[in-house]
């Protein structure tokens, strides 16, 4: 994982305001640590929310070294996200299924080639990231369509089922460059079905 990418989804997080109580994500059993680190009762489930990033939500992207609209690729959208959280007895853990929905606009310079993006899901607890994995997702554009949706492979997560990891977010959005977020910044209201 690169410094910068980290540097920059960290300041993301910072932005996104989350809240949550202190406490270890990954807490070990202790006889003098508190009751919410040791493991759950078998019918217990202490699931984290999930949510989509909303200040990476939207992609712009353009042909190198330009940022004219005669030059956009796409404006892409994750436009929702659906989560699964599963207890795994045997581990004492719980295992998050993540499928998030996308929708891109085949852009000026795009001329209806699939697309294939960079998005992430990360565990993360008030503005520290724990954990962060990396996918992609390819839109087709068909018989001279506007606009590709598409829904990613699932995703597992899987974190420890202590009362801790119900204080954890599952944040997903799209993995972008420094002048993509502040494209992003610049164009709140960027969207595939409109212009940016």
């Amino acid at each position: 994982m690169k410094e910068s990418r980290v540097t920059a989804i960290a300041a993301l997080i910072s932005l996104a305001a989350l809240t949550g109580c202190g406490g270890s994500p990954k807490p070990q059993a202790s006889a003098n640590r508190p009751s919410t680190t040791a493991p759950a009762p078998k019918s217990a489930m202490f699931c984290p929310q999930v949510a989509v990033l909303q200040q990476a939500q939207t992609l712009t992207t353009f042909l190198p070294g330009r940022s004219d609209v005669a030059a956009q690729l796409t404006t892409a959208q994750i436009t929702g996200v659906s989560g699964d959280c599963a207890l795994e007895k045997d581990k004492q853990a719980l295992l998050i299924t993540v499928k998030p929905t996308f929708l891109a606009n085949n852009g000026p310079a795009n001329n209806g080639k699939p697309l294939t993006l960079p998005w992430f899901a990360a565990i993360t607890q008030d503005d520290s990231i724990i954990s962060k994995s990396h996918y992609e997702v390819t839109l087709k554009f068909s018989d001279n369509a506007n606009t590709a949706s598409a829904t990613a492979k699932p995703a597992k997560i899987e974190v420890p089922n202590v009362p801790d990891s119900a204080q954890l977010q599952v944040l997903i959005g799209f993995e972008m460059t420094p002048d993509q977020q502040a494209y992003a910044a610049a164009h709140p209201n960027a969207t595939p079905n409109g212009t940016p």
